[in-house]
């Protein structure tokens, strides 16, 4: 069940604005959100020109036969360098993980988290990495 919370008419009137500050301070925008790349889908939340690189590095990353699993790759600008990995359905293997972990590193240096999403129950969490070991 959701929770409704009334707020003052005063602070639900900054909820737009600060979301007007976060998208233009996530950086330049692309003229699109999201297209067609070697097959996969790429989409950013704000069309961050820097995301919608940087997913096409990590396609680019993969080898050609894990990239064909892909169906989409989606990096929330609200978060940052988080991202959601669709996988076609059918097609996931448990070795996806590592190789999208991978090619994520490789591509952008880190992440905040990615979600990989695949039929079946299939599918998986990968933690933040930026590289940093303790």
């Amino acid at each position: 069940m959701v929770e409704f919370t009334d707020l003052p008419p005063e602070a639900a009137e900054l909820i737009p604005r600060q979301y007007d500050i976060d998208r233009v301070e996530a950086g330049q925008k692309a003229p699109v959100s999201g297209f067609l790349y070697r097959g996969v889908q790429i989409e950013s939340r704000w069309a961050v020109l820097a995301e919608l690189d940087i997913m096409r590095r990590i396609v680019d990353a993969l080898p050609e036969l894990m990239a064909r699993r892909l169906e989409i790759i989606w990096c929330d600008s609200n978060a940052g360098a988080c991202y959601t990995v669709t996988v076609r359905p059918g097609l996931w293997v448990p070795a996806l993980r590592w190789v999208i972990a991978d090619a994520v590193m490789e591509a952008g240096g880190g992440h905040n988290g990615i979600m990989v999403e695949a039929d079946g129950g299939n599918g998986c969490d990968i933690d933040l990495d930026w590289g940093e070991r303790y």
